[in-house]
């Protein structure tokens, strides 16, 4: 599931502890997406940047899922025997 962006004084942005797991497990050493904003007066670290989040969300994670997803279909349906029900009777 996609995240929801927060926006701060302009800046769109997700924070990766609010990231489903399987994201944050990817994301998590991801350092070159990372960065902090002050929000009234506290660093708030581990943030991403929402435009990199969506791009990494659409490219990289989605992309990646799809095709597993698609590969246990298309093998279930291919053991499948078709007619099986009326070949009995």
């Amino acid at each position: 599931m996609k995240a929801d962006r927060k926006i701060f004084k302009g800046i769109e942005y997700v924070q990766l502890q609010e990231l489903p797991l399987a994201q944050q497990d990817k994301l998590v050493s991801r350092n070159d997406l990372f960065i902090k904003i002050m929000i009234e007066g506290k660093v708030v670290g581990q943030c991403i940047q929402y435009k990199d989040y969506n791009f990494w969300y659409e490219n990289v994670f989605r992309t990646r899922i799809t095709p597993v997803k698609e590969t246990i279909v298309s093998e279930v349906a291919r053991d499948m025997e078709p007619d099986l029900a009326l070949e009995k009777y």
